[in-house]
């Protein structure tokens, strides 16, 4: 029973793992296909990892692996200290980048219908990303000091 139990979780775990790269990889693909210069691969990746991964914790939290290693969590939320910061000097860059530089250097090389659909789709799922990975970091911290609460109150100390 344990075994099957970890073996599902697992399966779980490495499920979403490869949803959430998936989908970081498509949503990005438009970007990559027409503008393989973009400074901001790196940055806009993580959004989407993390946003989908911190958001599938937020809510799933009381199925996940992580649910009883109260150690982990503690770990988890202290890292995410750092990540909060990093993501917001990337949001931070990527819009002074086109503030300074305009969409020009970028598209240059394509027609200007292309250059203008791109260029909005990228601002758009660039700050959407951005936006939803950093509130996702902001909250989770929370979100584990309560589980942690709780689960100590349930007899869990690990």
């Amino acid at each position: 029973m344990v075994s099957s139990k970890r073996s599902a979780t697992a399966v779980f775990e490495l499920a979403w793992w490869a949803f959430a790269f998936v989908l970081a990889g498509l949503v990005l693909l438009p970007i990559y296909s027409t503008v393989p210069a973009f400074p901001f691969f790196v940055p806009n990746f993580l959004y989407v990892v993390v946003a989908i991964t911190l958001t599938r914790y937020l809510f799933l939290l009381h199925v996940s692996w992580l649910r009883d290693r109260l150690i982990v969590q503690a770990g988890v939320a202290l890292m995410l200290i750092p990540l909060i910061f990093y993501m917001v000097q990337a949001f931070n860059g990527f819009v002074i980048y086109f503030d300074e530089r305009g969409p020009d250097v970028l598209f240059g090389h394509l027609n200007p219908e292309t250059a203008d659909t791109i260029n909005s789709y990228m601002q758009a799922e660039y700050r959407f990303f951005g936006v939803w990975a950093i509130m996702a970091s902001a909250v989770m911290p929370f979100r584990l000091i309560y589980n942690a609460w709780a689960r100590y109150r349930a007899g869990v100390r690990s």
